[in-house]
């Protein structure tokens, strides 16, 4: 007789953990009939009116100010929060670690300093931030999605998670991830698939999947990711949420888990961590309250670069926009649109093109396939784990690696292509109405609407900025509703084996899936202006709220 492989019961375990970490008066009954869940938590019965305004009403910035002036406590909060989660994991399972005990005694101990010393203990103070799986907590498994990775837990926590609890932040879940995160929807063999709160038609992306579907369902009003090839931007866009890729060294990412070989993770294109949210002014929230915690003194590769807050314009924003980027309907009429509206509020328009996309994106993926996949299959073979679909078809791996010079050759490249790129953009200066360069530039976040399953047509428009190394935020600008508007929805037609069974996946309705959906842009700074980047989302997002 052959026994099944040990991932199958490690599986089974980490799901029953899973289960059992959810108290029995916060479990439901998930309705079949009902596509869009994002309100299923204000409905279901679980939540207290109190709970539904807390997790309802605001985004982290609102609910911040509360908590500082002691409307809400910071338990209080905390158990919304975690009663909220416990719903969406059930609903979507997005989550791969529930630590809810753990969350209540750290609350209990700011609200014993508010009452003693009436002063939050940080500007973070009462907020509940879900984790991705691949940062490191004390005591806490970091499974990466992958089975022979689960009861192992962590000896020390990333240092981005020491910065973030110094600062009030309260850790409570870790978000599920795609069998070695690199690809761009959330499937593994130990927690399973994460859906999209909006639409079962519609994924959840990668590879902080889990992540967006969270914030979507507002389990977590901040899910912190990481990014490397898009795995932010593409779940904040599939998510109708909002995200923002720093440059490396910006954030601390020391001690955060990747399947890679020791090592890669601090050569080649770098991954950085950062938020997903409910709103632009999270974004700012979150990347300006660590950076001004001097991360440079727990992580040597941040930059000593001091956040300074951005004067308040008195002029319009120059952009750059990238109009040749081959997209579908909706997308190409909604990115049209906010153009116009960009140039009717007076910002300055400057055409770019996105110069050497394809090659900055071969570049990106030639990187990633460095050790030829070897460290993945090793991984697979301690519990006996087969490739998930997503990885299987997401053309990555099986591959061949390549030697040192062959490697050295490659960063060589990218580093001459920064430099291009560094004078193309000072060369924008020449187009301008006062000859100073653009200060961002606007691009589409995909060609197309998020698709069942991994939603790439191309991804050019997303690894290039990995490649540069630039800060890149994704916003929404319109939410589809075909009551008010007559949409047209186009998807690029089947090619590959994997692309003609995504295509059987669709509703005969598609416009459907869509309805109430955030459609985002893109918008990248230059090198290290997260705050200048910041800056001008908030301005966008103010005006494609009119």
């Amino acid at each position: 007789m052959t026994s099944e492989p040990a991932y199958i019961a490690i599986s089974a375990a980490k799901k029953k953990a899973l289960v059992d970490a959810i108290p029995s008066d916060w479990r439901v009954e998930i309705p079949a009939d009902v596509d869009n869940l994002t309100k299923f938590a204000e409905t279901c019965g679980v939540l207290t009116d109190k709970e539904v305004e807390i997790t309802s009403n605001y985004d982290a910035v609102g609910l911040l100010e509360q908590v500082h002036k002691g409307v809400y406590s910071s338990l209080e909060v905390t158990i919304a929060f975690c009663k909220r989660a416990a719903l969406a994991h059930q609903a979507i399972n997005c989550c791969s670690e529930l630590f809810f005990e753990r969350a209540y005694e750290v609350a209990k101990k700011q609200d014993e300093y508010f009452v003693k010393t009436g002063k939050p203990v940080g500007p973070l103070h009462g907020l509940p931030i879900s984790i991705k799986d691949s940062y490191n907590l004390k005591g806490i498994d970091s499974t990466i999605g992958m089975p022979a990775y689960a009861n192992k837990p962590e000896a020390a926590s990333s240092a981005i998670v020491d910065v973030m609890e110094s600062l009030g932040a309260i850790m409570y879940v870790k978000t599920n991830v795609p069998q070695s995160m690199m690809v761009l929807d959330t499937e593994n063999n130990l927690i399973g698939p994460t859906r999209n709160a909006y639409s079962k038609y519609i994924t959840a992306a990668g590879s902080s999947g889990g992540a967006g579907a969270i914030v979507a369902f507002r389990g977590s009003l901040i899910g912190m990711a990481t990014d490397i090839g898009g795995s932010i931007r593409v779940p904040a866009y599939c998510n109708g949420s909002f995200g923002i890729k720093p440059s490396s060294g910006r954030l601390p990412y020391h001690n955060i888990k990747g399947y890679w070989p020791d090592g890669e993770d601090v050569t080649g294109v770098l991954c950085v961590d950062g938020p997903v949210t409910t709103s632009a002014r999270d974004l700012e929230l979150i990347v300006r309250s660590i950076a001004k915690a001097e991360p440079w003194l727990v992580d040597p590769s941040c930059a000593r670069l001091p956040w300074v807050d951005p004067e308040p314009l008195d002029r319009g924003l120059r952009i750059g926009v990238i109009r040749g980027v081959k997209t579908y309907e909706p997308i190409t009429s909604i990115y049209s649109s906010f153009i116009d509206k960009v140039s009717a509020a007076g910002h300055e328009l400057i055409d770019m093109e996105l110069l050497h996309g394809d090659e900055l994106a071969d570049l990106a993926t030639a990187f990633f396939k460095a050790d030829g996949g070897e460290f993945l299959q090793k991984i697979c073979a301690m519990s006996g784990e087969p490739l998930t679909d997503a990885v299987a078809d997401g053309g990555l791996y099986p591959c061949e690696p390549i030697d040192l010079i062959q490697f050295w050759a490659l960063s060589h490249k990218r580093s001459n292509m920064q430099h291009e790129w560094l004078q193309y953009w000072l060369d924008t200066a020449t187009k301008t109405r006062d000859g100073k360069p653009v200060d961002v530039i606007l691009l589409p976040a995909q060609p197309q609407l998020p698709r069942p399953k991994e939603p790439l047509t191309s991804n050019t428009v997303i690894l290039a900025w990995n490649t540069l190394d630039y800060p890149a935020a994704i916003f929404s600008v319109e939410t589809i509703d075909s009551n008010k508007k007559d949409y047209k929805f186009e998807f690029p037609s089947p090619v590959t084996p994997a692309e003609h069974r995504l295509e059987a996946l669709f509703p005969d309705d598609r416009a459907k899936a869509y309805q109430g959906f955030p459609v985002g842009l893109q918008l990248v700074g230059r090198k290290q202006d997260e705050a200048g980047l910041l800056q001008a989302v908030k301005i966008l997002e103010a005006l494609a709220e009119k």
